[in-house]
């Protein structure tokens, strides 16, 4: 794992989907490729998007092209690298495009499941992270989620990626009520990379994070520590941007509570993150990185401090 920062809290993850920036001169026989290679060190965990499912041929294809497409070579040997480093490997499932969620329900899960399987195994993906974005039975949700667990252990990383606001029974683009799976299957998934834009939630103020982590009972209730605020890295990626300076006072609001366990932060998308652009778009992790570490500095000071005023009270007695 990552020296700086933790992999089980306080996450800094970014989703990787353009892997060819064409705004920019070629640099390859493909366009100008966009290497994930300078966020080493800068996030626990890389979000390689969007793998789909399609029903005509019984493919996966990563994007535009099957995985093993040769437009896809100097990616995989990249994303090798960084793994050795102890960054983690998550394959976006689903997304914007319909029909991946269709394949896997049960009629069709025993042909289709098999070469997402399969695509796992043979890139060494060490999780999924499943955006759901078409009307889908909840049954579906937790075959597959099981089925995942079951084929790969208790080592393979399981997220969901809904809008926010679903997180409270709000507006949602799954069909299935989210807190009926978290109370269904919830051990099994990780966190939640929820997403704080286009509409369904915004992450400054942090006002929709609070609410989503007292919403119901304190049984039900989804962990802070698994709850990843994903937000979107520059305007021209959708509606709802916040700015880099605002994100990271939600988070320093946020994780300076008394006893609170901060999920983390993801960006849509890596290529083109402001404040470098798509020149060093590498900054933006960088900057939560940095946020992060400084946070948990204060923490590690806070429960020394703790620590010392117990021994104080003890020796005093």
């Amino acid at each position: 794992m990552n020296s700086s920062i933790g992999i089980d809290s306080h996450r800094v993850a970014v989703y990787y989907q353009t892997q060819y920036d064409s705004s920019l001169a070629p640099n390859s026989p493909y366009g100008h490729y966009v290497s994930p290679l300078p966020l080493i060190a800068f996030i626990t965990h890389l979000m390689l998007a969007a793998f789909h499912i399609n029903f005509d041929d019984v493919s996966v294809h990563l994007n535009d092209f099957v995985p093993e497409a040769p437009y896809f070579d100097q990616m995989w040997a990249d994303i090798a690298v960084m793994q050795s480093t102890g960054t983690k490997l998550i394959g976006m499932l689903g997304g914007a495009a319909p029909g991946t969620y269709t394949c896997l329900t049960p009629q069709y899960f025993d042909t289709y499941y098999p070469v997402l399987a399969g695509y796992i195994t043979k890139y060494n993906i060490d999780g999924l992270d499943l955006d759901v974005e078409q009307d889908t039975d909840l049954g579906v949700i937790v075959q597959l989620i099981t089925q995942l667990r079951n084929d790969f252990g208790d080592d393979f990383i399981i997220t969901a990626a809904p809008v926010a606001s679903a997180l409270i029974e709000g507006a949602n683009l799954s069909g299935f009520d989210y807190v009926a799976l978290d109370a269904t299957i919830g051990h099994e998934v990780a966190w939640y990379n929820a997403q704080f834009y286009s509409g369904f939630g915004t992450f400054f103020p942090d006002d929709l994070y609070l609410e989503i982590v007292n919403y119901g009972s304190p049984v039900t209730r989804i962990d802070p520590s698994r709850l990843v605020a994903t937000t979107l890295t520059n305007p021209a990626a959708g509606s709802g941007f916040v700015d880099i300076d605002s994100i990271v006072s939600s988070v320093q609001s946020l994780a300076g509570m008394q006893n609170f366990e901060f999920g983390g932060v993801a960006g849509w998308e890596y290529f083109n993150s402001l404040p470098g652009g798509d020149e060093q778009p590498y900054l933006w992790a960088q900057t939560m990185r940095d946020t992060m570490e400084q946070l948990m500095t204060n923490q590690t000071q806070l429960a020394n401090l703790k620590s010392s005023s117990r021994r104080s009270r003890v020796w005093a007695t």
